[in-house]
């Protein structure tokens, strides 16, 4: 029997969590990335015999390097199947009061925590697809918010943005290989990264002088509140899984899978209407209080 070996980043709760489990399920061998010794119990605990918890910070060099020769030796000759980097978090601010280390956090874990991965791992993908022609899967995970952006999110729209771009750039580059880039491209779904957003978006407005505070407070909750009521209409992580899953298992992968009926909607506005139109409809949901200054 074929021993195809996954490895999903940002395995520790949500979509990455719930897909390593499917997979596993599945029959797929899967090195399921996590930061902390905490949810490597917690993963263990499940016993499934076919998750395998290891240690990886997408953003520490160290931990990669760990990973790869801990999963290479694991693998043999029949090399990887699959990456899937999902590994993410989220920071909100008014672009004027950003907090510069919290911003590069998150550029460094969604986007070159993803290059990283992708440049140490690309080696045993080859491996695989040697055997199995275009069988071997980058997924890389962006958002909806890869093609249209949302206010005080800039840097997590950025890194989103970016990743789409390069998954784009990589599809090309590694096809002559048999190796399929993906991008998955999620709506509303019900993640642990609300609950994140959330908190952000309350450490932001505590930290603010009282003049920012009247100049922003009233918008960026409001902004806030429109995101996490999108909470509540999103599908499960398990439900998203069944995405990545089908994505892994084509026969020919699409470039971009959208997750989430908001995320096929804002795809079908961002293609066919007017920029001026759909801004429209965003602001006429975010309710913004105008602030002159007076």
């Amino acid at each position: 029997m074929e021993n195809k070996f996954v490895l999903i980043t940002g395995a520790s709760s949500g979509m990455g969590e719930a897909t390593s489990i499917l997979l596993a399920k599945s029959g797929y061998k899967v090195f399921a990335g996590v930061r902390s010794e905490k949810a490597i119990r917690q993963l263990n605990n499940l016993r499934i015999s076919n998750l395998h918890p290891i240690k990886l910070d997408v953003t520490n060099q160290q931990d990669i390097e760990n990973a790869f020769v801990v999963i290479s030796k694991k693998i043999g000759t029949d090399g990887l199947m699959a990456i899937v980097n999902n590994a993410g978090n989220n920071y909100s601010a008014p672009t004027e009061y950003f907090n510069e280390a919290a911003a590069r956090n998150l550029v460094e874990t969604h986007f070159w925590g993803m290059a990283s991965i992708s440049r140490a791992f690309i080696p045993l993908l080859r491996v695989y697809a040697k055997s199995n022609p275009n069988k071997a899967r980058i997924i890389n995970v962006g958002s909806v918010g890869s093609i249209s952006a949302f206010p005080f999110i800039q840097f997590y729209n950025a890194a989103k943005f970016a990743i789409l771009g390069f998954t784009e750039s990589i599809r090309f580059e590694l096809e002559p290989f048999g190796i399929k880039a993906i991008a998955i491209l999620p709506g509303s779904v019900k993640t642990e990264i609300w609950k994140k957003t959330e908190n952000s978006v309350n450490n932001t407005v505590s930290s603010l002088s009282e003049d920012a505070l009247r100049s922003y407070e009233h918008n960026i909750i409001a902004a806030s509140r429109v995101s996490s009521s999108l909470e509540g209409s999103g599908i499960s992580s398990q439900k998203a899984a069944l995405i990545f899953k089908k994505a892994l298992e084509s026969k020919k992968p699409k470039f971009k899978y959208f997750i989430g009926i908001d995320a096929k909607a804002i795809n079908f506005m961002v293609k066919y209407l007017p920029d001026s139109f759909r801004h429209r409809i965003v602001r006429l949901q975010l309710k913004f209080k105008k602030v002159n200054g007076k």
